[in-house]
């Protein structure tokens, strides 16, 4: 990883490698502890360093914007997550489910208030890729899932150093509509594993999570050719 590839990268792709770095440790942690604070403990400073970091770029219009507000009220729902989950039933299904209907909310209004932005776009992918995480410890610490469910919570943010360490022309990733889907269908069947059925999720999850491993070897391969075709340019 080259210091031109990071001086040349804007604020918030400086920030996703740091976030990616720090949510990798925040893990080990989790793991250590058995216990998802640090995630969301790290998950939301980091956030919240994100904010601050770019707050001359939030919207074109400077103001933080009801889109970006929607996003963070998201952040700040998943901090009920564990003691729904602790207490057992439909609670953190309902909340699950009321954060996938806000993550549609906030991308609708930002597209059709002209509110679209750099920071919207990070803030409100990495807000997913915490929730993502969050459902897979909290499922693997309760007992529901093995703790290699943990893996899938995490590959957003290795692939996020891999973008660092290959230097594609740009230190993001196209979005694809198979990669949205097998982000909601790993986040459904997450959900699923607080529920007493097992003969269920199992299957479930095994399914949604090779979907979203696929489309991250997707994300993968055409990061990596992109950044061999500039470098044969």
């Amino acid at each position: 990883m080259s210091h031109a590839a990071l001086r040349t990268a804007t604020i918030a792709e400086r920030w996703s490698l740091l976030n990616a770095l720090g949510m990798l440790g925040a893990a080990a942690g989790a793991v250590w502890t058995t216990s998802v604070w640090p995630l969301l403990g790290s998950g939301g400073g980091l956030l919240a360093g994100l904010v601050w970091a770019t707050r001359s770029q939030w919207t074109a219009s400077g103001t933080f914007g009801g889109a970006n507000a929607v996003t963070a009220l998201r952040v700040l729902l998943l901090g009920a997550l564990p003691s729904l989950a602790a207490a057992g039933g439909w609670g953190p299904v309902v909340l699950g489910g009321v954060f996938l209907a806000a993550d549609g909310l906030d991308g609708w209004w930002a597209r059709r208030r002209g509110l679209a932005s750099e920071f919207g776009a990070f803030f409100d992918k990495e807000a997913d890729a915490l929730f993502l995480l969050v459902l897979c410890a909290l499922s693997a610490f309760e007992g529901h899932l093995p703790v290699w469910v943990l893996g899938i919570g995490l590959l957003r943010y290795g692939f996020v150093v891999l973008l660092f360490l290959v230097q594609p022309p740009e230190k993001t990733e196209s979005r694809f509509s198979f990669a949205r889907y097998a982000y909601g269908a790993m986040v459904g069947a997450l959900l699923c594993s607080f529920l007493p059925y097992p003969w269920l999720y199992e299957p479930l999850v095994a399914l949604a999570a090779g979907a979203l491993v696929l489309s991250f070897a997707r994300s993968t391969v055409q990061v990596v050719g992109r950044a061999g075709t500039e470098g044969r340019g």
